[in-house]
């Protein structure tokens, strides 16, 4: 996507961006402490003796020195598949569904954290695009309660979807994406026909929030896609939708 025609940028988006960025490269990125969390995986759990691990209430860490670029040390994680044991301290701080409802926190923090800088950059670049669009049209309040509603509520979707078995509910779920979405949503409601470009192709808001919103429905109907929260998509989807009928009349109103 490129920069809309006529798209402005609220002082709440650049707000949330930095945040974002923040988040990743100043925590995220600096946390090297590999952790053994129990409740993770049960391959976890048998190597909580492992030698020179550090027992920190329910996690079971890896000093820094036994960290290496792309995962643990061989000699402390031999016998753990690739998958289990690729976590760090902040990780948990992202929402799973097992353990939502104790860390009710993870709600929010999940939303600012991202699984690698494509991650990161793929949702800034929706936000930057399309967040001034939806701020202009509806406030700095009202953006916020939306963009933290659609938020919330994708992570619910996602939850809902772990509790009916159709994803795992040791799930790490992370990413800004449910908010985008639901900024996406609105932004398609409150302003259709206005031009943004989606690889260098003009399209109207309403066709983009077409386009994606009825592929998070089909690849959940097709079983979702690996690694992507298309049930968070779905719902912060949802909430930006209804919003933004809400509010359509009030904004059409305020601008004639």
């Amino acid at each position: 996507m490129g920069r809309g025609l006529s798209s402005s940028f609220g002082i709440a988006t650049i707000v949330l961006i930095i945040l974002n960025v923040v988040v990743f490269f100043g925590v995220q990125m600096t946390d090297n402490m590999k952790i053994y969390d129990m409740n993770w995986a049960e391959n976890c759990t048998q190597n909580k003796y492992t030698a020179n691990a550090i027992y920190e209430g329910e996690y079971y860490a890896c000093p820094e020195s036994a960290a290496r670029e792309g995962g643990y040390d061989i000699d402390y994680c031999k016998k753990i598949p690739d998958d289990a044991c690729i976590y760090t301290y902040t990780d948990g701080f992202s929402l799973v569904g097992k353990n939502a409802f104790e860390k009710p926190w993870t709600s929010i923090t999940s939303m600012f954290m991202h699984a690698d800088i494509n991650h990161l950059l793929g949702n800034m670049l929706f936000l930057f695009i399309l967040g001034g669009i939806v701020e202009g049209a509806i406030g700095m309040r009202k953006y916020l309660l939306l963009y933290f509603l659609a938020g919330i509520f994708g992570g619910i979707t996602m939850i809902f979807m772990t509790s009916t078995g159709f994803i795992s509910d040791n799930v790490s779920i992370l990413g800004a994406s449910g908010a985008i979405f639901g900024i996406l949503g609105a932004a398609a409601i409150l302003r259709p026909m206005q031009t943004v470009y989606v690889y260098f192709l003009p399209m109207p808001l309403i066709v983009i929030g077409l386009i994606y919103i009825g592929l998070q429905v089909y690849y959940i109907f097709m079983g979702g896609e690996a690694g992507v929260a298309n049930g968070a998509h779905l719902g912060g989807a949802i909430i930006g939708i209804i919003a933004a009928i809400y509010l359509r009349k009030k904004v059409m109103a305020d601008e004639f």
